[in-house]
């Protein structure tokens, strides 16, 4: 698959926290977690790029989830030279297989 395959691809952030499963873990970037069964839950799993960590899959709230989900490395990313490219650090309860 090239580079103009994969963009053309790549779903928004609405549709993969669709695809996603509610989840009361606490979200990976802000701590967040449903106080209540009123409160939106949040989405697991979900694969996003972190500078720090590389690709990740874990649990993220949804304001978190549309903030990070079309995230790509950068070459000046801390872990740009060490990443496997696939799932570097993985954090929910959920089937990792799924955010794949």
């Amino acid at each position: 698959m090239n580079a103009t395959t994969a963009t053309k691809n790549r779903q928004t952030p609405a549709a993969r926290i669709a695809r996603a499963h509610a989840s009361y873990n606490h979200c990976r970037i802000c701590g967040r977690t449903a106080k209540t069964d009123r409160d939106e839950p949040n989405y697991a799993p979900l694969r996003y790029w972190d500078p720090d960590d590389g690709w990740c899959i874990g649990t993220l709230c949804r304001d978190c989830a549309e903030e990070v989900l079309d995230d790509q490395p950068k070459p000046g990313d801390f872990a740009f030279e060490t990443t496997n490219e696939v799932c570097d650090h993985e954090d929910t309860d959920e089937d990792a297989i799924e955010a794949l």
